[in-house]
C-alpha cells in the first residue's frame, strides 16, 4: 500500500530562506522524492496538517500550493492505477517514474526481464552477469529505476567513473558496460527504442588488454612431475588440469561431469556443457594413463570419472548444476596456486588456463588453423566462442597427433 507525505528539502534554495517542497512516496518502507513546483520559508511548512494542507493559511500562496499539492498526489494514485492494469510491481520508485514521464520506458524494469528470461532458458552464467550488472546499476543510483532516456554518453561516463571508484578492473568495466549495450540493443529489436537514440553510437566502450597466463610444455612437464600423494585431493586436482590440456583443453565444466560412458573406442566423446554440440576426441597416451588411475574394481559406466561430483547425488537440476560447477571450480582453483607454487611457476594458474596454454602451443606446432579451431570446438577462427553444427573428428586428430606425438 502506497502512502504520501510532503516534506520540505534539507538543502536551502540559493540563499533565499526557502526550501523546495517535496512529494515522499512511501511502498514497502522504501521511499521515492519528487521535486515539486514551489519553494516556501520553514516558518510556514506544516509537517503534521489535516487533510493534505502543508502550507499554512499565512503564506499568501497557501491556496494554490496545497491546491498543487492535492494534485500531485491524486496524480501518483492515477499513476498506480496504470502500473496495476500494466500488471508492473508497485514501487515506490516505479510511481516516480509514472509521475516524471509517463511515456518513457524503464530501462531497469527491462534489464530485469531480460535476466529473468535468461534464467528461464537455464542461461545461468548471463543470468548472474546480468544481475550483477543490476545491482551496480541500482547502488549508483541509490535504487531509483532508470529510464531509457537517461541511458546517455554523460549517463555511462558516470557510471564508468564510479565503477572506477570502487576499483572494478578495466575488464570487469568494459564487460558490464558490453552489457548495458547489449540491453539497450534488445530494446532497440524489440521496438522498444528508436535506434537514432542509441547512445553506443557516441559512447565508445574502452579496450583494456586481456592478461591471460598461458604455461609452456616445460612448466606443464613440471607439473607433472610433481611429488603428490596419489588419491589426494591436490592429486585430483592435477590430474584434470593435466586431463583438460592433453584433451584440447577441455573446458571444466564438460570435465566435472565426465562419466565412463563417455569413453567410447579409445575416443572421448561428450557433450559441451556451453554449447550441447557432441564433442569428440582422440585419447592420446598421457589422458589415457590418467584414466586408468580412476579405473576401480566395479565402477559403472554411469560413474563420474573425477571424484569432484558424486555418484549418488542429482545434479539434473539446471541451477543446482550450474552452481555445483562454479563451487567444484572455485575449489580446483584455489588447488591449482599451490600447484604453481610447488612447481615453482610464477603465474595465476586457473582450470581455463589448460585451455589458453593447449591453444598457445598448438598455435606455434601448427599452421592449420582451421584444424586448431575444430580441436578447440570453435566454429571460426575469428569467432572463439561460436560452435559448429557437428565436430570434424579427422581435424581434431591431427592436431592432437601433431601437439603430442
Amino acid at each position: 500500500m502506497a502512502s504520501f507525505n510532503v516534506e520540505l528539502d534539507n538543502k536551502e534554495v540559493k540563499n533565499t530562506n526557502q526550501y523546495n517542497l517535496q512529494l515522499r512516496i512511501t511502498v514497502n518502507r522504501k521511499h521515492a522524492r519528487i521535486k515539486l513546483d514551489y519553494s516556501i520559508e520553514k516558518k510556514y511548512f506544516n509537517p503534521k496538517p489535516r487533510g493534505y494542507k502543508y502550507v499554512r493559511s499565512s503564506h499568501p500562496k497557501h491556496t494554490i500550493i496545497n491546491r498543487h499539492i492535492d494534485d500531485k498526489i491524486q496524480a501518483a494514485k492515477d499513476a498506480i492505477a496504470v502500473l496495476e492494469k500494466d500488471k508492473t510491481v508497485i514501487t515506490a520508485n516505479a510511481i516516480k517514474v509514472k509521475l516524471i514521464n509517463p511515456d518513457s520506458l524503464n530501462f531497469s524494469e527491462f534489464a530485469n526481464q531480460v535476466a529473468n528470461t535468461l534464467k528461464q532458458n537455464n542461461h545461468f552464467g548471463n543470468y548472474k552477469k546480468y544481475k550483477t550488472l543490476i545491482y551496480k546499476l541500482e547502488e549508483f543510483r541509490n535504487n531509483e529505476d532508470i529510464l531509457f532516456d537517461e541511458i546517455t554518453p554523460g549517463f555511462l561516463a558516470s557510471f564508468e567513473s564510479h565503477l572506477v571508484k570502487l576499483g572494478n578492473a578495466v575488464n570487469t568495466i568494459n564487460g558490464n558496460l558490453r552489457t548495458i549495450r547489449a540491453i539497450y540493443y534488445k530494446a532497440i529489436q524489440n521496438g522498444m527504442v528508436e535506434q537514432n537514440k542509441n547512445p553506443f553510437f557516441t559512447y565508445k566502450i574502452k579496450s583494456g588488454n586481456s592478461s591471460k597466463d598461458r604455461l609452456t610444455l616445460e612448466e606443464i612437464i613440471k607439473i607433472e612431475e610433481l611429488e603428490l600423494t596419489l588419491g589426494t585431493l591436490i592429486s585430483h586436482v592435477r590430474n584434470v588440469f593435466l586431463f583438460s590440456f592433453y584433451n584440447a583443453g577441455m573446458r571444466i565444466s564438460d570435465l566435472l561431469m565426465l562419466k565412463w560412458s563417455n569413453i567410447q573406442n579409445g575416443r572421448l566423446v561428450y557433450k559441451m556443457y556451453k554449447t550441447n554440440r557432441i564433442h569428440p576426441l582422440l585419447l592420446k597416451e598421457k589422458p589415457l594413463a590418467i584414466l586408468k588411475q580412476y579405473e576401480t574394481e566395479g565402477y559403472k559406466k554411469e560413474d563420474h570419472i573425477f571424484p569432484f561430483f558424486k555418484n549418488h547425488i542429482n545434479y539434473s537440476d539446471p541451477l543446482f548444476l550450474h552452481n555445483q560447477i562454479g563451487s567444484k571450480t572455485a575449489l580446483i582453483n584455489k588447488y591449482l596456486k599451490q600447484i604453481a607454487t610447488k612447481a615453482e611457476i610464477d603465474k595465476n594458474i586457473t582450470t581455463h588456463t589448460a585451455r589458453h596454454s593447449f591453444a598457445d602451443i598448438a598455435r606455434k606446432k601448427t599452421d592449420n588453423i582451421y584444424n586448431l579451431s575444430k580441436a578447440l570446438g570453435h566454429s571460426s577462427i575469428k569467432v572463439t566462442e561460436a560452435y559448429l553444427a557437428s565436430s570434424d573428428e579427422a581435424a581434431v586428430d591431427e592436431i592432437l597427433n601433431n601437439v603430442f606425438d
